[in-house]
């Protein structure tokens, strides 16, 4: 009976910490899929002489990698999944693109809770990247894309402007977590607390 105690008082010690250790890995983990993602991305609209973006679903938490393929729709050009040699146009229906997609790990979403105030001085109040246009240029709800011109310089997806700092956050109520890229392409990954009252940005 003692030893069958001991363990019961070890395991309700224990598992609250294996839980936060486990959802934080799961955090940094989806970071570094979107970061790799990101990265892709910039190498793809400068080697293919296009744009390239990565695409997020806020409300369905996924993403994925898409280029701006310049002889699909008849030559109007179309937006196609990194991973299809097919170069077959995505169609958009209810915001979700056709095609496969990467899911967030379980507890994640996009978002960055009640934090306000962003890691980087481009960021002075913190936003996730512009919403993303389909196929005719027109923005999608509740989508966020960080988007690439052929010289790897994140743009506006409108206009295509640069932006000073393009985003994507994700948090899982403990933590958010967040990519940043600036005008000079410059990729940066942060991590800080959800509670905003003992919120600091740490760079990864």
């Amino acid at each position: 009976m003692l030893v069958v105690i001991v363990s019961i008082i070890l395991v309700a010690f224990t598992a609250p910490s294996y839980l936060t250790i486990r959802n934080s890995l799961r955090a940094s983990g989806d970071l570094r899929s979107i970061a790799d993602f990101t990265g892709q991305a910039k190498l793809r609209a400068a080697s293919d002489f296009t744009h390239a973006r990565v695409y997020a679903d806020l409300s369905g938490n996924t993403f994925e990698l898409q280029n701006w393929y310049k002889a699909g729709n008849s030559g109007s050009g179309c937006w196609v999944e990194d991973s299809d040699a097919t170069n077959t146009c995505i169609t958009f229906s209810g915001s979700a693109p056709s095609g496969a997609v990467v899911n967030l790990s379980g507890g994640d979403t996009f978002g960055y809770g009640a934090l306000t105030a962003g890691p980087t001085a481009g960021q002075t109040t913190i936003g996730q990247a512009g919403q993303c246009l389909d196929n005719s240029g027109t923005a999608i709800n509740n989508t966020a894309c960080i988007v690439f011109n052929s010289r790897g310089i994140p743009i506006n997806g409108s206009t295509l402007a640069p932006v000073a700092t393009d985003a994507l956050y994700l948090t899982n109520g403990t933590v958010v977590d967040g990519i940043t890229i600036s005008a000079t392409g410059s990729l940066q990954t942060w991590s800080a607390s959800a509670n905003s009252s003992a919120s600091t940005w740490s760079s990864q």
